[in-house]
């Protein structure tokens, strides 16, 4: 078997376990170290430069009864640990004392040993920093260069982000799983300023670390021109008028639609104020959305959000939340699955080894059993062709145009209601008579409107856009999509339009 990461703590982790046992209770010890090395470059100039280690362990005690204390450290000898356990056996006993909440799914999980360990091109000291801050550097200046064609100034802000971040988890019953999860991503942002109005366009890529600097740095260009070139095109585009529309987005679009408006309502900690929960239960079998729509959520091996194990050391499993329009995964971790009644795919994520982890997304997908297929690359295609493609599926006629929304810029969602708003970096109507680019405009509705809107997709699938999800005072990694384009039906509860 693969030596275990981190092995060098091989010893301290063993004084844990022996602790823990002596005290007679239940210990999940969470071991992570993160090597990172970033670059931000605006306008031309160097910000920032930096390298960074972090390190440290966070325990998780258990009583037979179920009751839990946590502890942590940053500082990995002996002593340091020795304290912290102290201080949460402390915790325990009072959590016991005060008969606080009981949870005992933990003694009901099967022991593993594993290492799980992707493949990574190049290491982290793979290039020197010099040469990554000039190569950052040389990619913010072309973008700039792109303002120059068309006769706009462009402000870019380009950050570069590398890390490996090492875990090891041990508990009681013998586990001991260790994991690595690279990341490696450069944005772009660019913005147009207008008769004192700003637009922005984004550009990302990410990869598992330098191939995004060296094998993929024209994809990631290609990405940055089409952001640059709707920026330059936005500075004279109207307003689109309110209203529902016949709806075609973008794989961007969708994962954010999937993220925010379904997958946080899908987490097992918040059903008892979820569309997808009733009393506390996940509604597992009910038909919520069109019959053509799976929603599939499950880490994906060098992807930006990739974990194959959870902080508890269970290894996380394919989530299949919806099924044909039908409900049936939650997303749920090893403590809240039984409550809400459905089985763990321990969907818990922690950003550090000091997070209590909570249930969390990976990279989320909506799927659809067939669609119209598109040749190229994602990044080839335009507006013309979105538009072609509408034609040839015959979803596009005279006097019923549709709206193209494209690229993902955030937005509000209420889980308890179902009502979602968001923001497009985009919108084109699309008509038999032509193309016509208007203003970003809010994307906005009831989740189950727009899911049962779904009519069809072109395009294989694409999953890598990128994100960080907040919760619980935590960010973690996102990541995700669909087909290249989904296209909606006119529901009047799911509207376009307005600033």
């Amino acid at each position: 078997m693969t030596q275990p990461l981190l092995d060098e703590y091989s010893d301290l982790l063993a004084h844990v376990l022996d602790t823990a046992q002596q005290q007679g209770v239940y210990v999940i010890a969470r071991l992570q170290r993160v090597e990172s090395r970033g670059v931000t470059v605006a306008n031309g100039q160097t910000e920032g430069v930096a390298s960074g280690l972090g390190q440290g362990i966070g325990m998780h005690l258990f009583d037979q009864a179920g009751h839990t204390a946590f502890a942590t450290t940053d500082r990995l000898t002996k002593e340091s640990v020795e304290g912290a356990l102290r201080s949460a056996l402390a915790g325990l006993r009072a959590a016991a004392h005060a008969d606080l909440q009981r949870n005992q799914a933990i003694f009901e999980v099967v022991p593993e040993v594993a290492v799980a360990v992707p493949p990574t091109p190049y290491p982290l000291d793979g290039l020197p920093l010099a040469e990554v801050q000039q190569r950052v550097e040389a990619i913010n200046r072309e973008v700039m260069d792109l303002g120059h064609h068309g006769n706009q100034p462009l402000k870019v802000r380009t950050s570069f982000h590398i890390d490996r971040e090492a875990w090891r988890i041990v508990r009681s019953d013998g586990t001991d799983v260790s994991f690595m999860l690279p990341h490696g991503y450069c944005s772009n942002a660019v913005t147009v300023q207008h008769n004192g109005t700003a637009h922005t366009g984004s550009a990302s890529l990410s990869r598992t670390g330098y191939e995004v600097l060296l094998d993929d740095r024209d994809l990631l260009m290609l990405r940055a021109h089409k952001a640059a070139e709707t920026a330059q095109q936005l500075v004279h585009a109207p307003r689109y008028p309110a209203g529902s529309y016949p709806i075609i987005m973008d794989y961007a679009m969708a994962k954010g639609l999937a993220h925010e408006a379904f997958g946080h309502a899908a987490e097992t900690d918040g059903l008892r104020s979820s569309i997808l929960g009733r009393d506390g239960v996940f509604r597992v079998g009910e038909q919520l959305a069109a019959p053509i729509v799976t929603i599939i959520d499950e880490p994906v091996v060098g992807d930006h959000a990739y974990q194959p194990y959870s902080p508890n050391g269970v290894r996380r499993t394919r989530a299949t939340i919806m099924r044909e329009g039908v409900l049936q995964d939650a997303l749920a971790d090893l403590f809240s699955a039984k409550p809400a009644g459905t089985r763990v795919i321990d969907a818990g994520r922690a950003q550090s080894y000091g997070s209590v982890p909570v249930p969390r997304m990976t990279n989320i997908r909506i799927e659809l059993p067939e669609v119209y297929p598109m040749a190229g690359r994602f990044e080839e295609q335009r507006p013309e062709t979105v538009r072609a493609a509408l034609l040839n599926a015959g979803l596009l006629k005279a006097g019923q145009p549709v709206v193209y929304l494209a690229g993902y810029k955030g937005g509000q969602v209420s889980t308890a209601q179902g009502d979602f708003v968001f923001n497009c970096a985009a919108l084109w109507e699309l008509a038999v008579e032509g193309i016509k680019l208007f203003q970003p405009a809010i994307f906005s509705g009831q989740t189950r409107a727009a899911l049962q809107a779904i009519r069809t997709g072109f395009g294989p699938l694409q999953l890598d856009a990128m994100g960080f999800c907040g919760k619980a005072g935590q960010s973690v990694p996102s990541s995700g999509g669909s087909h290249y384009f989904l296209y909606l039906a006119a529901s009047p509860a799911v509207t376009v339009g307005g600033a």
